[in-house]
């Protein structure tokens, strides 16, 4: 090899040398008391029916999680009397018609016993995928 060809390997030698850092392993466990808090939105929304002759009260907690506790109350509009309250747990709570709700059920991949996994939109008896709630 040349003298170049020399000097151009230890210049690269010496760049990857002192460009490489080091960590402190002493004073990782004091790093690792750090707390990770994750963030929940409470939220309560109103929704009103077709007629505006009820209201729904939905009150939920919005974090990563596809599947949501919905608290629900329907009260009516004029008296605010309570007419239905409960507790429903999906992905979604909404007025079907002026009397009844809809409530969407989470439904995860199911997967048969040999390793296959079903597919919703070729299902045979494929049933209403939501669940309705009736309102006095």
């Amino acid at each position: 090899m040349s003298k170049k060809t020399e000097l151009f390997f230890i210049a690269i030698f010496s760049i990857f040398i002192f460009s490489c850092k080091t960590n402190d392993v002493h004073n990782q466990g004091k790093k690792n008391n750090e707390k990770i808090i994750l963030e929940n939105n409470e939220k309560e929304v109103e929704i009103s029916n077709e007629e505006k002759s009820k209201i729904l009260i939905l009150r939920y907690t919005v974090n990563k999680s596809p599947v949501i506790t919905f608290n629900y109350q329907v009260i009516d509009a004029k008296t605010k009397e309570e007419l239905k309250k409960g507790v429903f747990v999906g992905t979604k709570l909404e007025w079907l018609d002026n009397t009844t709700l809809k409530a969407t059920p989470h439904i995860g991949i199911i997967q048969k016993e040999n390793d296959e996994i079903l597919d919703d939109s070729k299902a045979k008896n494929k049933q209403n995928q939501y669940i309705i709630i009736k309102i006095k």
